[in-house]
């Protein structure tokens, strides 16, 4: 459909905008219909004389006829959007897949015989063996249901194909508002295939057939490990947030796990994980020599180490999801608590505040404590975390009726699970940020919890807390 046709279509529907009307009329002039035309600026009125008599650059009016089309042929292309920015990037000539074939499988030279590679595959290739030896593919999240965002995903990670696996996974967020929801259950949305002569090809997941507009290929079988990697996502981001706020307290990152699991006052952590421990060496590594590899120096390939490449299973380059630090958000006015890492948001729990008691502002986790006071039964609850030098803290109650109210004296209140979950989530050092509206009102949360092994010595018995209840 040309774009006269578009736009004939779109005035019909917003008689009304002149802009478009003087934008057709615009497209019948060049096309010789001076009759159309004329009439097409008669109902363009003043806009016609302001772009005629003037000199406005004609670029102006033509990327408001650009963004005219775009709206316009939404609707048509919805189903299609996903292939049709794929097809537009330069880069590379992409296949989808025939679903018939297993999640993984590309039959034969399928993709090389069809669409053969358009950039040559670096001779740091051969970095990539240990790898490609993977039995599972590397994964990636992107936000579901967002043909367009996932598309630029998608040519975000294709922006260098020699660096790719040979097999990645597209996994898709929910959305909520502005935030992507994290989730062990992710959707499966796309397999990202490389041969070895370095063709890509495409295949699409349940999670993607609205967008395809096809039968997509069955991916059951990669549901565990997709929410394994999910899993070690939310571990890593936990353990990479307590090393960052060690490093801004004493200009080093720790030597050792133990220096995150200390006792109360150096609980930077409340405890361990099998994966932390040895994930710790990997990463402590990765942080200290920053990240390399092809989203900065294209052609380059991490080394091939098996600590350095592709431990946290994420393409392209194998390296932790999160790259934001974690973060906890109030919302006062919702009774919402957050812990985000940019705009992909990892819990949403109910919280008790205080109303305008409950201070506006930026804190961060001053110090971690369980049993404030001194028993699981007290008005604290099992696990309190002060906010800055204030007597504000996130902390749990007996009173449960209070969550979703304004009854305390200002500090937040959660449910025992919850804020035993949080405190397990939180490193010492978080930045706590209160704010109003900023959250949603749906609640996120697992129905298996986050936990680690707690640590010795995280009670504090030479100090009677007096928190603002």
């Amino acid at each position: 459909m040309n774009n006269s046709l578009y736009l004939k279509r779109y005035v019909e529907t917003h008689p009304d905008n002149k802009m478009a009307w003087y934008l057709l009329g615009k497209e019948y002039e060049q096309a010789g219909e001076q009759g159309k035309a004329n009439y097409c600026y008669n109902k363009a009125e003043g806009v016609y004389e302001a772009f005629e008599l003037s000199q406005v650059p004609s670029d102006i009016w033509k990327n408001y006829e650009q963004r005219l089309l775009e709206m316009e042929r939404d609707k048509d292309r919805r189903r299609k959007r996903t292939r049709r920015l794929l097809a537009a990037l330069v880069l590379l000539l992409l296949v989808f897949l025939p679903p018939a074939q297993a999640p993984g499988s590309v039959p034969g030279d399928f993709a090389s015989d069809v669409f053969p590679p358009n950039e040559p595959v670096s001779a740091t290739a051969v970095n990539k063996e240990k790898r490609d030896s993977r039995k599972e593919p590397l994964y990636t999240a992107v936000a579901s249901g967002q043909g367009k965002d996932s598309a630029g995903a998608l040519s975000s990670l294709l922006r260098h194909p020699q660096a790719l696996p040979n097999w990645s996974v597209a996994l898709g967020m929910k959305q909520s508002g502005k935030w992507q929801l994290w989730s062990k259950d992710m959707e499966r949305l796309y397999g990202l295939h490389r041969d070895a002569k370095g063709a890509i090809a495409i295949q699409p997941y349940e999670g993607a057939e609205l967008e395809c507009d096809c039968k997509p290929a069955d991916s059951s079988q990669l549901k565990r490990s997709a929410g394994q990697w999910a899993d070690l996502q939310v571990e890593t981001a936990v353990l990479q947030e307590a090393a960052n706020q060690y490093k801004a307290r004493h200009g080093r990152l720790p030597k050792g796990l133990n220096e995150l699991t200390q006792p109360y006052p150096n609980n930077w952590l409340s405890g361990r994980s099998k994966a932390m421990e040895e994930m710790f060496g990997a990463l402590m590594k990765h942080k200290s020599q920053g990240t390399g590899g092809p989203k900065d120096q294209p052609g380059q390939q991490p080394g091939n180490d098996p600590e350095e490449i592709g431990y946290w299973g994420t393409s392209p380059n194998g390296d932790p999801f999160f790259e934001q630090p974690l973060q906890v958000i109030i919302d006062r006015k919702h009774h919402r608590l957050a812990v985000v890492s940019g705009t992909v948001m990892l819990r949403n729990y109910a919280v008790g505040l205080g109303g305008a008691k409950t201070p506006l502002g930026d804190f961060h986790i001053n110090d971690k404590v369980v049993n404030p006071n001194g028993t699981t039964k007290g008005p604290y609850g099992t696990r309190g975390m002060q906010l800055s030098d204030t007597q504000y803290a996130i902390h749990g109650t007996l009173d449960v009726d209070s969550i979703g109210a304004n009854e305390s004296e200002g500090c937040i209140r959660m449910l025992k699970e919850d804020m035993e979950e949080l405190f397990d989530l939180v490193p010492m050092g978080t930045v706590v940020t209160i704010r109003e509206g900023v959250l949603p009102e749906d609640l996120w949360t697992p129905k298996e919890r986050f936990k680690l092994k707690l640590a010795q010595g995280q009670t504090n018995p030479n100090k009677m807390y007096h928190w603002l209840d």
